[in-house]
């Protein structure tokens, strides 16, 4: 940590600020908003329910590793299960995989981040993105920094190793969206929107480096 803020620091000693901690402090104002209005409805419970949202998806992401490492998957509680049972519409589509829970640097852009998966989605060559929801998010609008967060990875990936992954730089992403008691939701985002999404990662990457508390 850096005045409190996350880096990555490579076997040279170079540091990175992470991905999520670029986002973190780069919010727009309509997220710290609906963020706060959400803090205040639950009220003291919030740090609570916030706890358990964590705690949540840090067992359904080992899940998911261990399945993709093709390991038998341990039985896990009754809080995760319906997220798990959820993936299991996804899981069959998802092939040829190049990266798990791996740390990627883009040293030109300045920064670095931990990729969820690699992989193809029906033959497609992604960054993947895993998440839960308490309810389906309907629109890629309700995933707030998730697709921006897929696509600072993908820069990273493509600047690290080109097109030694796939034989072609990746220009997809997939956001996985793990559901209580119904499919995940997929949301496939191709070239055009991925362009969209990198030029706003960087807008928000150049303010954030901007920020004192970056220096």
């Amino acid at each position: 940590y850096i005045n409190d803020l996350f880096y990555y620091k490579d076997d040279n000693g170079v540091s990175l600020p992470a991905v999520s901690t670029i986002l973190k402090h780069t919010q727009p104002p309509e997220s710290v908003v609906a963020l706060n209005n959400w803090k205040r409805k639950l009220g003291a419970e919030a740090d609570r329910v916030s706890s358990i949202k964590r705690d949540r998806g840090k067992v359904l992401h080992q899940m998911f590793k261990t399945h993709l490492e093709g390991k038998s998957v341990p039985p896990c509680s009754n809080l995760v299960l319906p997220f798990w049972l959820s993936l299991q519409t996804v899981l069959p589509d998802l092939t040829d995989v190049q990266m798990i829970e791996e740390v990627v640097p883009n040293y030109k852009e300045g920064y670095a981040g931990r990729v969820d998966l690699v992989a193809r989605y029906r033959s497609t060559p992604c960054v993947v993105e895993l998440t839960t929801a308490d309810d389906p998010k309907l629109s890629a609008a309700s995933l707030y920094d998730k697709p921006l967060q897929a696509v600072a990875y993908a820069g990273a990936i493509n600047r690290f190793y080109e097109d030694e992954l796939y034989g072609q730089r990746i220009d997809s992403a997939l956001v996985i969206v793990a559901l209580p008691d119904t499919p995940a939701e997929v949301f496939l985002f191709h070239r055009d929107h991925v362009v969209d999404y990198w030029q706003q990662w960087k807008e928000r990457l150049e303010y954030f480096l901007s920020l004192p508390i970056a220096c």
